[in-house]
């Protein structure tokens, strides 16, 4: 299996974008996805918030050396910092780019919007009480998406941040839902139930508490064709029925998952917490390979054939 191993990060969820792997750690890297060759870093900023890419400009919710909370806008090509701007709390989540605004939830209480190009505020909304927010930002379809520590799905006007229409639900310890062809999948952290919205009313479709769950839901789920798929907060990974959240398969690990599954060439990939990584059938949930990167792998994501796992203290890369 080809691979390499870069060490360092001790970061976030990487993003890859034209063949370069961006990942935040105590510094900012952006890496050849092929090869890992380090095309630039930033040593003075960083933390653990995945970043996003749009336009040439890396954007990510970050620190400097000395504890200054910022959102950054960095130059693909170089690392050249654009602009930041201060923010109270640092993210656990990547911000949304879209028609050239910034949509980034802070790990507190506010949803705050930027000029994608100069990082000017455009408008900022209160919508969460207390606690850790583990939900970020969701687009789709002219909408944007946001969930509170109380359950609460909002459905706000990207450009203003006036709200269209919310709904109360009841998960608790939200993660960032999964908007897909009009409905919203959503699962939390403190209870085994999923959830299926109709993303333009708020209604709920269904709601289903998968078999053998023994914990919460602490990752996004994915869909392909008209299968969800989603990860508990112990060991087994949930192939459902997009429709009606009946089971079709599912999948039981020696150790705890610790990344969002992905969906790639009839594959879908996740990470246990011992640093395996798995590839299993998309069709049937039959193990096609398994293979060790690390030894506490926190996420993985899949591009251009090529599997990125931060693990531990390094950055491993798969043939997929």
């Amino acid at each position: 299996m080809r691979w390499w191993r870069f060490v360092g990060p001790n970061a976030s969820v990487p993003c890859v974008h034209d063949g370069t792997v961006y990942v935040v750690g105590l510094s900012v890297w952006a890496l050849e996805a092929a090869n890992g060759f380090v095309r630039w870093y930033k040593s003075d900023i960083g933390h653990l918030a995945p970043p996003a890419v749009s336009g040439g400009t890396v954007y990510f919710a970050g620190q400097t050396r000395y504890g200054g909370k910022r959102v950054f806008a960095l130059d693909t090509a170089d690392g050249r910092v654009r602009w930041r701007r201060r923010t109270s709390v640092v993210s656990l989540t990547p911000p949304v780019v879209a028609d050239g605004l910034v949509h980034h939830v802070d790990g507190s209480r506010h949803l705050r919007t930027f000029d994608a190009a100069t990082g000017r505020r455009r408008w900022r909304l209160k919508y969460r009480r207390s606690g850790v927010n583990w939900a970020g930002p969701v687009l789709a379809d002219g909408t944007l998406y946001v969930v509170d520590d109380r359950g609460t799905v909002r459905a706000l006007d990207p450009a203003t941040g006036a709200v269209r229409r919310q709904r109360l639900t009841p998960v608790r310890g939200a993660v960032t839902p999964l908007v897909h062809d009009g409905t919203l999948y959503l699962g939390g952290r403190l209870q085994r139930e999923v959830y299926a919205l109709d993303a333009a009313t708020g209604e709920q479709r269904w709601s289903v508490t998968p078999h053998l769950a023994r914990g919460g839901f602490d990752s996004t789920p994915t869909i392909h064709g008209d299968t969800l798929y989603i990860a508990d907060g112990v060991d087994h990974l949930y192939a459902l029925n997009a429709a009606t959240g009946e089971a079709r398969w599912f999948v039981t690990t020696d150790s705890v998952i610790r990344s969002s599954p992905v969906v790639a060439d009839d594959k879908v990939y996740f990470g246990t917490r011992t640093g395996q990584v798995w590839a299993v059938g998309a069709d049937d949930g039959q193990v096609r390979w398994k293979a060790q990167a690390g030894d506490n792998l926190r996420s993985l994501v899949v591009a251009g054939g090529l599997v990125h796992v931060v693990s531990g203290d390094s950055l491993y890369t798969l043939d997929a």
